[in-house]
């Protein structure tokens, strides 16, 4: 088995040892293995993960890229209208420039890399084991993604559950059908105009998605449900309950994550976009939350979290955890201001059980707080507006004082 060493002062992301990457230095496999890779990337990466592992392919990464969401989430402030400024695609041999010095890259045929972990680390490097193409290459992808995994070794479960070849890719070739179907009987029966076919960005998120999903919960019919209601454009799709909206990732922020999971995305990522450095002012007007400098864009949250985070957003100074019961009743009073609720009891119930430092309700409220503005844009920016602090201590939003306009609420 051959290695390739990085340095590890240069690498711009950390190495995780279940990620496979193709790694073709002198951009010789084009020809004969780009078409697979391509095409058949789903299955690759799908079975790939059957056997613990995130297979990366980093030009069809960055193809599948929705530049303009992606862009704009590290950007708020671009014209929406603009176009996207081109910063070039992540290729595979761009791994080149942080290999160690004296490596002699046209040695190498085009094969898959994965790291070996900090046992064969060196003081300065990372160590990759290196497996050529030919060792592994098959027409098939599932036999391709299956002979790299026989060579490195997994559980017999997965061999378990997969030896039978055809009928894996018949069940996925089903699973693709039945979604076709579940479209068209939604553009037929419920849609005035057909949804337009899904995108690889749209699969792949949606495929993220039930990754996430607790699986030993959901019956079988239950899974249909769900799966129906992904097929379903967003007219049709039953309306979530208010509560469970903004725990929902936006479609962007799961790509963005499933990248940044893969380990080499956030070095795709950190090639293709800087994030603005630009903060913009936040008004709250009318109850609502507005960013003018970032195409005005609202920024939504339940009200019992909207109540605590105006709340927040009025002392500066942060607030304890444990000291929010010294503040029920300007809490109270927010709360019954922009909740639209008419039953007093529950109302104060709810400020109570938020107050009270011995549950965790305001934990849950804070972190819907923070998923809020993450579903608009990066985190390096979101810090900036969500309320943050060490425990123990104060929390308090950073957002300067002189950027927050109130306008027709206090």
């Amino acid at each position: 088995m051959q290695y390739i060493s990085f340095y590890k002062d240069r690498l711009p992301f950390k190495p995780k040892t279940n990620v496979v990457i193709y790694f073709d230095a002198m951009n010789i496999g084009v020809k004969e293995y780009y078409e697979i890779l391509y095409e058949d990337y789903d299955m690759l990466v799908e079975t790939f993960r059957r056997g613990g592992l995130e297979f990366c392919f980093l030009p069809r990464i960055a193809h599948d890229m929705d530049l303009g969401k992606i862009y704009r989430y590290f950007n708020p402030d671009a014209d929406a209208n603009a176009a996207v400024p081109y910063a070039g695609h992540s290729r595979d041999r761009d791994l080149l420039e942080y290999v160690v010095d004296g490596f002699d890259a046209r040695s190498l045929e085009p094969g898959l890399i994965q790291y070996k972990g900090e046992d064969f680390d060196k003081e300065d490097t990372y160590t990759y084991a290196f497996t050529p193409m030919t060792d592994v290459y098959s027409p098939s992808p599932y036999e391709m993604a299956e002979n790299y995994i026989r060579m490195h070794g997994v559980s017999g479960d997965f061999f378990g559950r997969s030896h039978d070849r055809p009928s894996d890719r018949l069940r996925y070739e089903e699973e693709q059908l039945q979604q076709m179907r579940l479209e068209e009987a939604c553009s037929e029966e419920a849609c005035a105009e057909p949804p337009s076919s899904p995108s690889l960005f749209d699969r792949l998120t949606s495929a993220f998605r039930a990754r996430l999903a607790p699986r030993e919960k959901t019956s079988g019919s239950e899974r249909m449900v769900i799966r129906e209601n992904d097929a379903l454009c967003e007219e049709c799709r039953p309306v979530p309950q208010e509560e469970e909206v903004e725990a929902v990732m936006s479609e962007v922020q799961m790509l963005v994550e499933r990248l940044r999971q893969s380990g080499v995305g956030e070095w795709a990522l950190q090639q293709l976009f800087q994030p603005t450095q630009k903060l913009s002012r936040l008004y709250v007007r009318y109850g609502h939350i507005f960013l003018p400098d970032y195409n005005n864009v609202e920024i939504k949250m339940p009200p019992l979290s909207k109540a605590i985070y105006l709340l927040y957003l009025q002392h500066p100074e942060g607030i304890r955890f444990s000291y929010l019961p010294d503040y029920r009743r300007e809490l109270l009073s927010m709360y019954e201001l922009i909740s639209g609720r008419d039953n007093r009891e529950d109302i104060r119930r709810s400020i109570d059980d938020v107050t009270d430092p011995t549950r965790n309700s305001i934990n849950e409220k804070c972190s819907r707080i923070k998923q809020a503005f993450l579903r608009v844009f990066d985190d390096s920016i979101a810090r900036n507006y969500y309320i943050t602090g060490e425990r123990g201590e104060a929390k308090k939003i950073l957002l300067p004082q002189d950027m927050i306009v109130w306008e027709n609420f206090r």
